[in-house]
């Protein structure tokens, strides 16, 4: 899972800055500058610097030429533009058309300043062959929009990469899309109607989503088609290392995608806008029609129904999701169910084919609307899934399973899973005890040894304000599955992110993003090995960092459970 780091102020992910691997570039290829506060329309557009009749376009709008592969248009670090980027043409998948940033300074930023009119940011018309990388996006309807006409031939390649889109939570009811009524960081779209690929090869790399109404969708004029199953217009889907922070309805809205992937993602705080109600739910993602994924250590939790949107479920397999595999992944902190597997919007196709694998879910279900109170609602027995090695964490009165529409046939297996009541975790020996406790800084009497130390009364204060971290080193690698975390009344930490050591690449990997601390939580999280781990503050709304106890456990409690047909599921309840 991605771990967030601070960026001029805002949360954002690793692997951050505008390194570009361009390949062999071909002989013809040319570079165009453009810069706001240097530029002129008049120049050449193909020097960096003013002089002798060249130098740098102002306008997006005159750099919005024709273009061969290989091209670049490369935006001014630091500058900041209210336009439309729309070039024309289109590169290959080994000689892009590259949109990118040159000098140094933040990355140059296309703010179209009023989310309520219908404003882009980059727009592409029936083209392939483009990589862009380390632009901002914000207050635009839609940051990057593609389009693809009916019959459109089979384009291929969008890559996009360390780019950030932000602040566009316009909303309205969106039966007619396109005609745009919903702030999304990026889109792609189509009209064709038959089984046919548009654009295949799309990756979505180190980008980081916040303050949108959804983060990414695929869309048709079908989307509310129910007879439209089994048409996948789009293909080969890649998200990397993507971070999805304050969202309103599904950060990730993604349907008729054959082929893709989610790798170390995070999906975090989706839903919670007290005057936000949506029309048709709310999810950390909801993914329909797509089918052959594979997602692997990601991660999903905080999902609100905001002012009384339904569902807020971390994951939705909306219906017609086939052949989709999940693999170390993390679903916590619901209002609604953990997870839902629906049939109801595609012509009654249940999902096929579904395999869960070494997954754990921690939803709660804290409030749900007009659902039951469940860490996975199946919508019919018919839908195909087997959980295997996966681990449900049940909080009081919440059900492991419910089926709205109970069949004979049933297809839910679970295989070698755990079913463990909540209150239970963290009961083993605190591992954190025995380790090396250090901090960022520590008001003096209050050392960051205090949390572990067993006593009542005493804390860890951090001598400012964040980023600051809380750091366990073990004396050797050590198996994790817990964190139980308690907060002094004098702070309120409302983002942090727990990390573990990845010593084979030398970096810190999250393993669960949180909101808020309180008196006291406990956080789950999928099992790992490491040599140590610390709590990372992000944010606080009161008082430096002050935490009573951290501790880190390897907790084995738990019930074994296997169900080869998904009927004593549904009977299981927490205590």
């Amino acid at each position: 899972m991605t771990t967030p780091k601070a960026n001029g102020g805002f949360p954002a992910i690793l692997a951050a800055g505008f390194a570009l691997l361009l390949g062999t570039m071909p002989a013809h290829a040319k570079t165009y500058y453009v810069s706001q506060s240097t530029g002129d329309d008049a120049l050449t557009g193909l020097a960096q610097e003013p002089g002798n009749g060249a130098g740098p376009w102002k306008t997006l709008a005159k750099a919005s030429i024709n273009l061969a592969p290989g091209d670049q248009i490369l935006l001014k670090c630091g500058d900041t533009w209210n336009e439309e980027l729309a070039p024309k043409g289109e590169g290959t998948p080994d000689n892009p058309i590259v949109i990118s940033s040159y000098g140094k300074g933040p990355k140059p930023i296309i703010d179209r300043e009023q989310e309520l009119q219908d404003r882009n940011g980059i727009r592409l018309a029936d083209q392939g062959g483009f990589k862009i990388v380390g632009i901002e996006f914000a207050r635009c309807m839609t940051g990057i929009y593609a389009e693809y006409s009916d019959n459109c031939p089979t384009k291929k390649y969008i890559w996009i990469e360390d780019c950030y889109f932000r602040d566009s939570t316009h909303y309205q009811h969106y039966e007619d899309y396109p005609k745009r009524k919903i702030g999304l960081g990026i889109c792609f779209f189509t009209f064709e109607l038959e089984n046919k690929k548009v654009l295949t090869d799309i990756t979505i790399k180190n980008c980081v989503f916040r303050r949108l109404a959804s983060g990414v969708w695929t869309n048709s004029p079908d989307n509310f088609n129910k007879n439209a199953s089994f048409i996948y217009p789009f293909g080969n889907m890649v998200f990397e290392d993507c971070l999805f922070d304050e969202g309103m309805q599904w950060p990730q809205g993604l349907r008729g995608v054959e082929g893709g992937a989610m790798r170390n993602c995070v999906t975090h705080d989706t839903g919670r806008h007290k005057n936000f109600r949506s029309f048709n739910g709310v999810a950390g993602s909801m993914f329909f029609r797509c089918k052959d994924w594979v997602f692997e250590d990601s991660e999903w939790g905080f999902v609100d129904i905001g002012g009384g949107s339904g569902d807020a479920e971390a994951f939705d397999f909306e219906g017609n999701c086939d052949n989709m595999v999940m693999k170390n992944c993390l679903f916590h902190d619901t209002d609604g169910p953990g997870f839902l597997l629906c049939c109801y919007a595609s012509d009654a196709h249940p999902n096929k084919g579904i395999r869960m694998e070494n997954c754990v879910i921690n939803g709660k279900s804290k409030r749900p609307i007009g659902l039951p109170r469940c860490a996975i609602l199946n919508t019919t027995d018919w839908t195909e899934v087997t959980w295997t090695k996966c681990t449900f964490y049940l909080s009081p009165g919440e059900a492991l399973m419910k089926v709205m529409d109970p069949e004979k046939d049933k297809k839910s297996k679970f295989v070698d899973c755990v079913v463990k009541n909540l209150k239970q975790a963290c009961s083993s020996p605190n591992l954190a005890a025995k380790g090396k406790v250090t901090a960022s800084s520590a008001v003096a009497e209050n050392e960051a040894a205090m949390v572990v130390d067993g006593k009542e009364g005493t804390v860890w204060k951090a001598d400012g304000a964040p980023e600051q971290w809380l750091q366990v080193d073990f004396t050797e690698p050590t198996t994790i599955n817990e964190f139980r975390i308690k907060e002094d009344p004098s702070s309120q930490i409302i983002r942090y992110v727990i990390q573990a050591w990845d010593a084979k690449n030398k970096k810190w990997i999250g393993c669960f993003n949180g909101r808020g601390i309180g008196q006291d939580f406990i956080a789950p999280i999928v099992s790992r090995t490491t040599d140590k781990v610390r709590l990372l503050v992000l944010q606080s709304a009161r008082g430096n960092p002050c935490i009573t106890e951290f501790g880190v456990y390897n907790d084995a409690a738990g019930t074994p459970f296997n169900d080869p047909t998904g009927g004593a599921a549904v009977g299981v309840v927490g205590k």
